[in-house]
């Protein structure tokens, strides 16, 4: 219900507060009073076209602002809330329109900006305005059931309606996404299979290839690499022109040197510290040698393993772990193949649940209706004669669906 309507700067009023009270108020004045302009104010605070010329000469904007008191008016309280309007707690809504002298216009409904569309489409619900001889709500299907079901008391009733259609509509979705996801995951299962295959049996591991071809150079070059520690090996020891050998020429240089000057015996440790650490060095360079053997038959495995991890690689890469996480995704792909006929079962279960809920509750709504509807048209048919129309009668009429989930 409107209960004060405000406006300032409104083509020729400069300010006017206009309370309203319960019941029936009615404006009367003069041709040229200004009744039109109200009228016509009303109207663009709900919604309607603004145009530059309503704005008072002089003046900067014209601003209109309606109060309203909302009740328990459940429709619209779910519309202001789906659109983030916040209602104000003692049941009033006020809304706001500003008109600037340059054409531009803005909107408020309680305190928060809105578009001139929501601004519509809240004021829809909130004021009907007759002409003449016409009303557009009167003749919208959707007022219609609105005034039915507040006529009967159904808004409750029709409020568990709209959200055990919501509450199907959300299992058909997943139903249908489950069963999309599935059937993309069996045309494609053949594939996965494979992939999954490929990728297991070449049991992988993620440090794997730095030690794979480590070991490939070291049997390719198996020749070479023996040769080489074996040329060190000898060059350190093996003749009196070694390292060894012309080390141990210094030794007994120094071990002279140190009895006739013992302060020098420190360099005779520095060179017994070289010998020993050249003797291991030689020892571990035969022994190297010696383990450097050509193995043709292991380097043919290990090189067929490099092939096999560059291919997989190639197919599934471009890392190692590219291809393991690979392998992982085609696995639980087809694991939705393999076990999503419990996750299905039970959606369906769930779906066919909301069904029978959903048609149990738009049932009664339906009753509710229907009972409601024979009344409804006795009512409103015996006020026209007051009208004016003695001969007028009200039918009210409902259409159903054959299946409420129709809509689904």
């Amino acid at each position: 219900m409107l209960i004060e309507l405000r406006l300032r700067n409104v083509a020729v009023i400069d300010a006017v507060t206009l309370p309203l009270a319960g019941g029936l108020n009615v404006l009367t004045g003069e041709t040229g009073a200004g009744k039109s302009l109200i009228v016509g104010a009303l109207a663009m605070l709900l919604g309607e076209r603004a145009a530059a010329d309503r704005v008072r000469t002089g003046t900067d904007k014209a601003t209109v602002e309606g109060v309203f008191d909302i009740g328990n008016h459940l429709t619209l309280r779910a519309l202001l809330d789906a659109r983030g309007v916040d209602a104000d707690e003692d049941d009033v809504l006020v809304l706001k329109r500003e008109i600037g002298s340059n054409g531009r216009s803005r909107a408020w409904i309680n305190g928060s900006p809105v578009t001139a569309a929501v601004l519509a489409e809240i004021g829809a619900l909130l004021v009907s305005v007759h002409g003449q001889h016409d009303s557009r709500q009167l003749l919208e299907s959707e007022h219609q059931r609105d005034v039915l079901d507040a006529f009967v008391g159904a808004m409750e009733c029709r409020t568990r309606v709209v959200e055990a259609f919501h509450a199907r509509s959300h299992l058909v979705a997943r139903e249908r996404d489950l069963l999309a996801r599935r059937d993309d995951a069996s045309r494609r299962s053949e594939y996965l299979r494979f992939v999954v295959a490929e990728i297991h049996d070449a049991m992988l591991k993620a440090d794997e290839e730095q030690p794979l071809d480590d070991d490939i150079r070291r049997l390719s070059n198996a020749s070479e690499l023996r040769a080489l520690a074996s040329q060190a090996a000898a060059a350190l020891q093996d003749d009196e022109q070694s390292a060894l050998a012309r080390l141990s020429a210094v030794r007994r240089v120094l071990q002279s040197l140190t009895r006739i000057d013992p302060p020098t015996t420190r360099w005779q440790s520095t060179v017994d510290e070289t010998v020993y650490a050249l003797e291991a060095l030689a020892q571990e360079l035969d022994d190297y040698a010696e383990q450097i053997e050509a193995d043709p038959e292991r380097l043919r495995r290990l090189e067929a393993r490099r092939e096999t991890l560059v291919t997989l690689r190639r197919k599934y890469g471009p890392q190692l772990d590219d291809v393991i996480a690979t392998g992982r995704a085609a696995r639980a792909e087809l694991d939705l193949v393999d076990g999503a006929s419990d996750d299905m079962r039970s959606t369906v279960e769930a779906r066919m649940a909301a069904d029978r809920a959903l048609r149990e509750t738009a049932m009664q709504l339906s009753g509710l209706r229907e009972r409601g509807a024979h009344q409804l048209a006795h009512k409103v048919t015996q006020l026209l004669p007051e009208l004016g129309m003695p001969d007028g009668r009200v039918a009210v009429v409902l259409t159903t669906l054959d299946d409420v989930t129709a809509f689904g």
